[in-house]
Order: C-alpha cells, then sequence, then structure tokens
C-alpha cells in the first residue's frame, strides 16, 4: 500500500475539474454582468432570452454573494459545535475519540475538535479561525447499531481526508458557494472531493467496504454481502446504463454508492474486511 499523502490519495481529476470550473465560473459570471450591463438592446431583439433576465439577476447575486454564504456556514458551524454538541475527548466518549487520533497519527496531522450532534444531517469536518473540527452526525448511524464501529472508524476517516485535503479551508469553501447555484459545476467539483474523500476512508478504515455498503445491506447482512458478486453486478449496470445517465448523475448532490465503490475499486483500495 502507498504511502498516505494527498499525492496518491487526492483523486488525480479533483485539481484539474476545480480549475476548470473556477475558469468557468468566472467566464459565465463576466458573460452574464456584460449582458445585463450594456447587452439590453440585444436582450430586447431576443425575448425568448430576456425572459430569464430576472433568474439572472438572482443567480449573480447568488454567485457574488458566495463569500457571505461561506462565511455564514463556517460561523454556522461552530456554533452548533459550541452550543448544540458534545465535545469528545480522551475522557468523553474516549473510544471514538481513539479512533479520530489514531486515523490523524497515521495521515500526520493535529487531531481536531471532535463533536457529537443530531443537529447535522451528516458527519461534517470545518475549519473557523485556527480551529479544525468534525460533527460527527448521530444521524449516521443511529439507523444501523450493530455496524456502529464500521461506520464511525469509516466517517471518521473520511473527514481526516477532508481536512487533510484542504476542504474546509476557506478558499475551498469559498469556491463550493460560488459554484453552489450552478449544478453543471457543483456537481462534478462535489463527486471528486467525494471520490477523494472515499480515498482517505478506504485507506483508514480496514473495514470500508462493510462501513459503505451499510445503507443499501442493513446492519445486520453488511457481512454477508460478497464483494466479488456485487462487483459483477456493477459491471452489468455499468454496461447497460450508457453515457447519458452517467452524465445526468453528475447534476445530482448526492453520489451514488455504485459510482463511489466503481471510483475505488478503480483505484485498488477497496477490501471487503
Amino acid at each position: 500500500m502507498f504511502a498516505p499523502d494527498a499525492r496518491h490519495l487526492r483523486h488525480p481529476l479533483e485539481r484539474r475539474v476545480a480549475i476548470l470550473v473556477s475558469a468557468i465560473d468566472v467566464l459565465l459570471v463576466m458573460t452574464v454582468v456584460g449582458i445585463l450591463l450594456w447587452g439590453a438592446e440585444w436582450l430586447e431583439a431576443r425575448p425568448s432570452l430576456a425572459k430569464y433576465q430576472s433568474h439572472a439577476h438572482v443567480l449573480l447575486a447568488l454567485v457574488l454573494g458566495a463569500p457571505v454564504v461561506a462565511t455564514f456556514i463556517r460561523r454556522r458551524r461552530r456554533m452548533l459545535a459550541q452550543e448544540e454538541s458534545i465535545r469528545i475527548s480522551d475522557t468523553q466518549l474516549p473510544e471514538v475519540h481513539a479512533v479520530l487520533v489514531k486515523h490523524c497519527r497515521r495521515v500526520g496531522i493535529p487531531i481536531p475538535e471532535l463533536y457529537l450532534s443530531d443537529s447535522v444531517e451528516h458527519t461534517t469536518s470545518f475549519s473557523w479561525r485556527h480551529h479544525h473540527c468534525i460533527i460527527l452526525s448521530t444521524h449516521d448511524f443511529a439507523t444501523f447499531p450493530d455496524a456502529f464501529d464500521d461506520v464511525v472508524d469509516f466517517v471518521l476517516a473520511r473527514e481526516v481526508g477532508s481536512i487533510s485535503l484542504g476542504h474546509t479551508s476557506y478558499r475551498n469553501e469559498l469556491l463550493a458557494s460560488w459554484v453552489a447555484p450552478i449544478p453543471f459545476l457543483s456537481g462534478p467539483l462535489n463527486h471528486l472531493r467525494t471520490f477523494s474523500r472515499d480515498r482517505y476512508g478506504a485507506f483508514l478504515a480496514p473495514r470500508s467496504f462493510r462501513a459503505m455498503i451499510v445503507a443499501a445491506s442493513g446492519d445486520r447482512l453488511r457481512d454477508r454481502v460478497d464483494l466479488e458478486t456485487y462487483f459483477a453486478q456493477l459491471d452489468e449496470e455499468t454496461d447497460s446504463s450508457g453515457l447519458l445517465s452517467s452524465i445526468i448523475w453528475l447534476f445530482k448532490k448526492r453520489v451514488p454508492l455504485a459510482h463511489r465503490v466503481q471510483e475505488l475499486r478503480r483505484a485498488g483500495m477497496l477490501r471487503a474486511g
């Protein structure tokens, strides 16, 4: 197994897609601004486009307001951690904290603050000033009590990856806020970042496959799912899905389980456990 550094664990397309998405976003904003400021006559001659002028104003406001949105989101998560969460430490739920310590030591990063809360839908990580934090969502494992250890191991590994990859930096969160109103830009960026975090999860959590499939199999059957049979199913469905289906998924906020598993499989990082 290769050394755990960002050059290997980051998905090879992530940086290039981030640069491309940023360039398209800037070009799109400049185009919209130009049309709104100097293209009144051009729009009047094209009433089919002119009717979307109000939508363009809203889109422009959302994109230009991204710094405010990014700052608010970061501050809001910090408040959730401080006011609606339980701080996990070596004296509070020490067995969970020990998992985080193990992962951080393996990739060589300082141990972030860890919180437990039901106020967030999914486990998330963020940075606020000089604090790196992870909020462990109770929703990630409450439905699957028998899979608690596997799920916690995997989701914490993914969030350690998020911090290591710089996904929690203001610059990266600002980019995410900039492209959020534009699905054909935010979709690919979200997919590639998900794949990168999954790589950290697979590297650090020995039973990553069992943790990933628990939502589909349930906690009682996750250990009975055969890896090779599942791969054969994915291969068959991939062959029949076609290019259009793959493109449609890029517009979805949630990355499909099959896509995540296939990406780890291509990287040679998936273990049945």
